[in-house]
């Protein structure tokens, strides 16, 4: 369960700083994070740009970002869509997560394929997220180590943050 008393803080390009001592987070005990203390870029590799190969559907994506964009542009083009996963070969695929999102925009949905995306893409997200977080045992430490806090995503200057309750769920999924 998650307390509202903690957050964390974390994007892509997050400072290395002690937990609590990020931009916008509060712990009430810094002793309760004294594992997180000890990775270097913890807050980084919560991020969906974090490089951290995994299989979703029966292919290999790098990041979470590009498992998320191949499954918009796959309700246009599967082609296409194949060029974010490794087994492609692409050079879309071994690039980071900045590089999958600026791809992001290889197909134009229509308003049907916009509604369908506005259905899946949780779903979607969450699913990659899990994936990365349940295959790799040093970033599943991370995660669990951020014990109950709230887990507030960074989205850019002048854009409020997110909080990342799906990533609270799996959190507290794989916890069990």
């Amino acid at each position: 369960m998650t307390t509202i008393e903690d957050r964390l803080y974390f994007f892509s390009g997050s400072a290395d700083r002690l937990p609590g001592k990020g931009a916008h987070e509060r712990v009430a005990d810094a002793a309760c994070y004294a594992e997180l203390a000890g990775v270097r870029h913890w807050r980084r590799m919560l991020s969906n740009f974090w490089p951290a190969q995994f299989t979703l559907g029966g292919r290999t994506y790098r990041t979470v970002e590009h498992a998320f964009q191949a499954a918009k542009v796959a309700l246009v083009d599967a082609g296409l869509a194949g060029q974010f996963a490794l087994e492609s070969g692409a050079e879309l695929a071994h690039g980071d997560g900045a590089t999958a999102r600026r791809h992001r925009k290889l197909v134009l949905l229509d308003d049907e394929h916009l509604r369908r995306w506005d259905q899946l893409k949780n779903t979607v997200m969450r699913d990659a997220m899990h994936a990365k977080f349940s295959g790799h045992e040093p970033l599943r430490a991370v995660l669990l180590a951020t014990r109950s806090a709230q887990l507030w995503h960074g989205t850019g200057r002048g854009q409020p943050p997110a909080r990342i309750h799906d990533l609270e769920a799996i959190r507290d999924a794989l916890r069990r």
